[in-house]
């Protein structure tokens, strides 16, 4: 699995998967000839008003001095979900809302002009990220949260600390049989020092003894 790209990178297959999402949009002028983008039409051309999705690459490559769509910010990440994150971020299965949420909300953040969407990311990555590290640290506890529920960058935030969990507790484990074994060691060559050091004494009594 690759690691997230968290900015823009042309080679990168995430971010490629991520802007490719399917933002919907308004038709802000006549446009001639592009017809075909709006599947749901059989029209050679695309009206003004008219709304369509079309992918987020395509939205991000406008010119700004003569943009033909205004983009629509998708619901997950409008004021009515803000409240949802609020009320309870760690029950919202946010995988299932959009695979690659975060990465997806950042883009929209520089389309973003009414609600914080920047804050609301930052505010439900933070109340998510504690039960994903409860989940890491005891399986017992994955009901806090399904790992169905998470979203692309916290199944990696989840694998990785579960990964890094098992490697410390093996880790604990070898160094336990380590010093145990160190320890048997130690006792044999002090209870053989100590049988040596009675023979020497019980040697030197019987000399003593014979004189």
């Amino acid at each position: 699995m690759n690691k997230p790209s968290y900015y823009p990178n042309y080679y990168s297959i995430d971010d490629i998967m991520v802007t490719q999402e399917r933002i919907p949009c308004r038709v802000l002028q006549n446009v001639y000839g592009l017809g075909f983008l709006d599947s749901s039409e059989k029209t050679e051309h695309l009206e003004a008003n008219q709304q369509l999705e079309l992918p987020l690459w395509y939205l991000l490559q406008q010119d700004e001095r003569n943009p033909n769509f205004q983009l629509i910010v998708p619901e997950i990440f409008t004021a009515a979900y803000k409240e949802i994150y609020k009320a309870d971020a760690t029950y919202v299965e946010l995988g299932k809302l959009n695979k690659f949420y975060y990465e997806l909300g950042m883009y929209l953040c520089k389309f973003e002009s009414g609600d914080d969407l920047a804050g609301m990311l930052l505010d439900t990555a933070q109340e998510r990220i504690k039960a994903i590290k409860d989940m890491c640290n005891n399986v017992n506890s994955e009901n806090l949260m399904d790992n169905k529920n998470l979203e692309y960058i916290e199944r990696i935030l989840y694998e990785s600390g579960s990964k890094n969990l098992k490697m410390f507790s093996d880790w604990l484990q070898e160094k336990s049989v380590n010093i145990k074994s160190t320890q048997l060691v130690t006792n044999h060559h002090k209870r053989k020092r100590d049988a040596i050091e009675g023979d020497d004494r019980a040697s030197q009594s019987s000399q003593r003894s014979s004189m």
